[in-house]
């Protein structure tokens, strides 16, 4: 059979512990080479463009790819298609608009996990979006977080950022003015942001480092997005990113760094070889950390798998029985 959800269906089946735990192993599979995961596609459409990420789990059995598609200005449509290795079943297809926030927050807390320090119970959030929201729910599931900062520029969205979380998530949640008074003695800040047509897109700067802090900035994922500064990277004693090659062919704010002579490829390790071992990630805990990520189609085929075996277990979606007519040789 193939599954059809739709965005109603994949919200409610997008389980944050779950979702860290499946991507860890993926990353993990790829860290042995037990993955293919060619370059990602990004193709431009009249006034906007079309992105194809595909992947082959060989030990999970899975293979899959997000497609996304549309415009800035007239809005983005994401799909994720899973097939199942054996019997060469397409499994499923999803709405991945929420998918994508989730699985990008997932990645955020394995980054968290793997170089926060380990007693981190303070955090600031910059924005106040659904990234923002599941990034911190996220961190929240690896670390004893106590006590939540948020800043956006609109004081009502904060405001009902913190009143929706701080109850979901049993944490005290406060406003703060400025960016800058919000990350002041955080030891993890997340910077998840949506900073297109802003006159000014730079909503956290390496001037706020402070010693022994985790910087996760996941929203400049397009090199014509900006969120961090390019003194960030520069300040930073360990950069860790979730793809070395698409993290400076396609993040604005890495684009920027490089360009202007602060992004020391010597300092830059990829998540997955941390997670295993290969590199170090922190090695003290007064270091200062940073890790940029941008996403990737293992985090999109593990995550939407993740979302198929629990529609199975509740039973949601539209069973379509066997989609794709089988061609024998």
């Amino acid at each position: 059979m193939t599954l059809i959800l739709n965005a109603q269906d994949v919200e409610p089946l997008c389980n944050m512990p779950v979702m860290i735990d499946i991507i860890e192993r993926g990353l993990r599979e790829e860290a042995l080479g037990h993955a293919v995961v060619p370059p990602r596609m990004n193709l431009q459409s009249g006034g906007g463009f079309f992105r194809v990420m595909p992947a082959v789990m060989n030990d999970s059995g899975l293979m899959g790819y997000k497609v996304f598609h549309g415009s800035m200005k007239a809005g983005v449509r994401y799909l994720i298609a899973v097939y199942g290795r054996e019997g060469e079943r397409l499994l499923a297809l999803m709405d991945a608009h929420y998918l994508t926030a989730a699985r990008t927050g997932a990645t955020t807390g394995i980054a968290t996990k793997l170089l926060a320090n380990p007693g981190a119970k303070t955090v600031a959030v910059i924005g106040s979006g659904l990234e923002a929201r599941t990034n911190l729910q996220a961190v929240c599931a690896v670390r004893p977080v106590e006590r939540v900062t948020v800043f956006s520029p609109n004081p009502e969205r904060r405001a009902r950022f913190a009143a929706r979380m701080g109850p979901e998530l049993d944490v005290d949640i406060r406003v703060a003015d400025s960016p800058e008074a919000c990350v002041r003695s955080a030891e993890i800040v997340v910077v998840a942001t949506n900073s297109f047509g802003r006159p000014d897109p730079i909503a956290y700067r390496g001037a706020w480092m402070e010693p022994g802090v985790l910087v996760d900035a996941i929203g400049s994922t397009s090199t014509f997005l900006r969120e961090i500064d390019t003194d960030t990277f520069q300040r930073a004693e360990c950069i860790v990113v979730d793809s070395k090659i698409q993290v400076e062919e396609e993040s604005g704010d890495a684009k920027a760094a490089v360009s202007e002579g602060k992004y020391d490829r010597a300092k830059v390790e990829d998540l997955k070889e941390v997670l295993v071992g290969k590199t170090p990630g922190r090695t003290n805990a007064r270091q200062m950390v940073l890790f940029k990520s941008v996403g990737t189609a293992v985090q999109d085929v593990m995550a939407g798998f993740a979302v198929y075996e629990e529609a199975i277990r509740q039973g949601r979606g539209q069973d379509i029985g066997e989609f794709l007519e089988l061609k024998m040789f």
